[in-house]
């Protein structure tokens, strides 16, 4: 799902909508392969620059968002 993304890379400003309706906008910091995840899922990394959760490193994987964009 998010190799699949135009533009995704370390440092993109992304808007990452998760299954519960929840939504974080933040820079990518990292992504993780299937093949490099314990859960054999893509994984990213991203620092929040916003809300309460800013400036904090959140790992979250595909199964757990709805949708993503790049904003930025």
């Amino acid at each position: 799902m998010f190799s699949k993304i135009p533009l995704l890379d370390s440092k993109a400003k992304v808007r990452v909508t998760f299954d519960d309706d929840s939504i974080l906008i933040g820079v990518v910091d990292h992504w993780t392969s299937p093949g490099d995840s314990e859960k054999g899922v893509e994984e990213l990394t991203i620092v929040p620059t916003q809300g309460s959760l800013k400036g904090n490193y959140i790992n979250f994987d595909e199964t757990e968002v709805k949708s993503i964009e790049v904003i930025d």
